[in-house]
């Protein structure tokens, strides 16, 4: 994805550039248990950037209590990801959860 890209209608609030974001997924996202070798990063960084979006307007509440609305968020705004839900739901709570190593004020509950 394009260093600007951005999910329509949404401008990023949590202070974290969404390249650092991509970037530092880009590093890792296959030595996650669930990368899957036949799809790029491209299938990808939309839940990375949807969890970590997530934690920065949301830090309140736990993930648990959020994956209902990651997972509509996730049929709304996953562009032209492959990955389903199924899919899509670790990496979306790898983003939530490291949004913290990304930004160490965030709260890290969750």
């Amino acid at each position: 994805m394009s260093t600007d890209y951005q999910i329509p209608g949404r401008v990023p609030e949590d202070g974290t550039p969404r390249q650092a974001v991509s970037d530092y997924w880009r590093d890792r996202y296959t030595s996650e248990p669930y990368y899957d070798n036949q799809l790029f990063f491209d299938d990808y960084e939309p839940a990375y950037q949807i969890g970590h979006t997530a934690r920065a307007q949301d830090m309140i509440r736990a993930y648990e209590e959020i994956e209902g609305e990651l997972e509509s968020r996730w049929a709304k705004e996953r562009g032209k990801s492959r990955l389903e839900w199924a899919q899509a739901r670790s990496a979306v709570r790898r983003g939530w959860e490291e949004a913290v190593n990304l930004d160490p004020q965030r709260n890290s509950r969750g």
